[in-house]
């Protein structure tokens, strides 16, 4: 078991200390930072479709009452909802730089310089949604973009709300500029972002990156490179090229940029990839290009796994609290992963519950020295 080491990652120590930097405890007779912490995290762990009210039930369960080692006043879901309306987002964001910088401290190395970006929407009803973008203007519904940088694990995140953000060309630019980069990365990204400016703008950066175009762009060859491999799995490479882009109002591009051109072997397919690289191969680009798709399996885990498709909270307070919360929650069950040799995301959830479960009974029956009539007096003590 290997339960011990993840959560070793997360110190009681350390969160008692970041409660005191964030001040997230003042005045607070309940629910404190710490508190709060480990009702999200372990209620992300074994409850799949989650809630307050189930929130509720979980905080005054005997599970909890153990992980928490201590014994808490009831409280009411609303308690919970205005608790992650009104604590300090940074304490949990905090916590999740600490996980990031011991899992890349531990298993990152120099090889690990790919970073996936991309962005997933939650939707609700206006109505319960004050801010959120319309994505579809026949529908009732606005979203939360949740736009990520993902390199094994998910290491920058940002939110957006405002309208303007719909496009992945501002949203990912914009998480871009914020994320921790340097001159090794090779930034992959998908069709969202098709701004030539933006484009060169990662040129004048010193940004590598590599991305896919739409099969119908506009451009002029410079020149035509000799391929090296003319296959990368199931396409066939047919040219390598040094481009310029045209923009819609047909002005052309300036940095250097190659544009790789392959074929699916069986549907025939073409696919377009870009990037201002001028070392990497051909075959090189198109297999950079399908490591973008680990963050998708990523999105569709916490998607389905850890209740990420539903807002817990309708008050961007609360969304960015349980957004780092799912994040940190990813790191730890990824840390599990690699501990236990372990491949994808929901063999492992289920292992870390049932290890996790079998903890707590070890300190149940620790606390009630094997006398089974002394959990009542865990469950309510005096």
């Amino acid at each position: 078991m290997k339960l011990e080491e993840v959560l070793g990652y997360i110190p009681k120590e350390e969160l008692e200390k970041l409660s005191l930097t964030y001040n997230v405890d003042h005045q607070v007779k309940k629910l404190h930072g710490q508190t709060m912490f480990q009702l999200l995290l372990f209620s992300m762990l074994n409850i799949k479709h989650n809630s307050l009210r189930v929130m509720e039930e979980f905080y005054h369960s005997l599970a909890f009452k153990s992980i928490a080692n201590t014994s808490y006043q009831g409280v009411k879901y609303n308690s919970i909802r205005d608790r992650l309306v009104n604590i300090n987002p940074d304490y949990f964001e905090a916590i999740f730089n600490s996980c990031l910088k011991k899992y890349q401290d531990k298993y990152l190395k120099k090889k690990h310089n790919i970073i996936s970006f991309d962005s997933t929407l939650v939707s609700i009803s206006s109505k319960l949604l004050k801010e959120g973008m319309v994505i579809n203007q026949n529908s009732t519904k606005k979203s939360v973009k949740f736009s990520m940088a993902f390199s094994n694990i998910p290491i920058h995140s940002k939110i957006f709300t405002e309208q303007s953000f719909v496009s992945e060309d501002f949203a990912l630019k914009e998480l871009i500029k914020e994320c921790p980069l340097n001159a090794d990365n090779i930034l992959v990204f998908d069709r969202g972002v098709q701004a030539r400016a933006t484009f060169e703008e990662f040129s004048e950066d010193d940004l590598t990156f590599v991305t896919r175009l739409n099969n119908y762009t506009r451009f002029e060859t410079i020149k035509e490179f000799e391929l090296v491999e003319n296959e990368a799995g199931r396409l066939m490479l047919e040219q390598d090229l040094e481009v310029k882009l045209y923009d819609k109002r047909n002005k052309k591009t300036q940095r250097f940029l190659r544009l790789i051109i392959a074929k699916e072997k069986e549907s025939e397919e073409v696919f377009y990839f870009l990037t201002n690289s001028k070392t990497l191969t051909a075959k090189d680009v198109a297999d950079i290009y399908k490591q973008r798709w680990e963050i998708e399996v990523f999105f569709k885990f916490i998607k389905q796994n850890l209740n990420f498709s539903h807002l817990l909270s309708r008050n961007i307070n609360g969304v960015k609290v349980v957004m780092y919360m799912t994040l940190i929650t990813a790191i730890l069950l990824i840390v599990y992963k690699k501990l236990n040799n372990l491949k994808g995301y929901k063999i492992p959830k289920l292992k870390f519950a049932q290890e996790l479960e079998v903890l707590i009974i070890k300190d149940i029956v620790e606390r009630c020295g094997g006398d089974p009539n002394k959990v009542n007096e865990i469950l309510n003590p005096e």
